[in-house]
């Protein structure tokens, strides 16, 4: 996200001219687009859905993300308020990701070699979406267990289900 997607995002001043702090950030972006023949990142179509998930990252995932790891990261025992974050971040990086997949797997090789289809849908965009949990395991200090997004969701999911068949311990009448 920070290194590819929000780059359009930073002032100019802190990305150009080379030099800038922020400059390898545009290097790197380049290197990528170039590197791994991504056809969404050169795309000239105002409106273009491709767009609009990187707004969405920009809204809903990064701040969700920032907020998972401060409460996946603490001593605490996870919150019921995080347990639901976990769940719509889950949901929104994988249905995200599942719609960049089938559109993608639906591209010509007018639009995108078979060779750069592979390694983009099984060496970036597939690993974003696995690759997306970080777990507080309270058997080592800290054990970083990855899971994919969607699993996540399903995970806080029973989690949160869990927490709300526990009896309260409020009288009944």
């Amino acid at each position: 996200m920070l290194g590819v997607d929000f780059v359009p995002f930073y002032p100019q001043s802190l990305c150009q001219p080379r030099g800038s702090p922020f400059h390898f950030l545009v290097a790197y972006r380049q290197w990528y687009i170039t590197t791994m023949s991504d056809p969404y990142y050169n795309l000239d179509i105002p409106g273009h859905f491709f767009e609009f998930l990187v707004y969405v990252e920009l809204v809903v995932q990064f701040p969700l993300a920032l907020y998972l790891t401060r409460a996946l990261l603490s001593k605490q025992r996870i919150s019921g308020s995080a347990e639901l974050a976990g769940v719509v971040y889950g949901a929104v990086t994988g249905l995200c990701t599942a719609i960049v997949c089938n559109d993608m797997w639906h591209l010509g090789p007018e639009v995108i070699t078979h060779e750069a289809k592979q390694t983009l849908l099984f060496g970036a965009y597939l690993p974003y979406a696995v690759i997306r949990k970080i777990v507080y395991a309270a058997v080592v200090e800290q054990l970083l267990i990855f899971e994919p997004a969607t699993l996540m969701s399903l995970d806080m999911q029973r989690r949160l289900l869990a927490r709300l068949h526990r009896p309260s311990g409020m009288k009944q009448e």
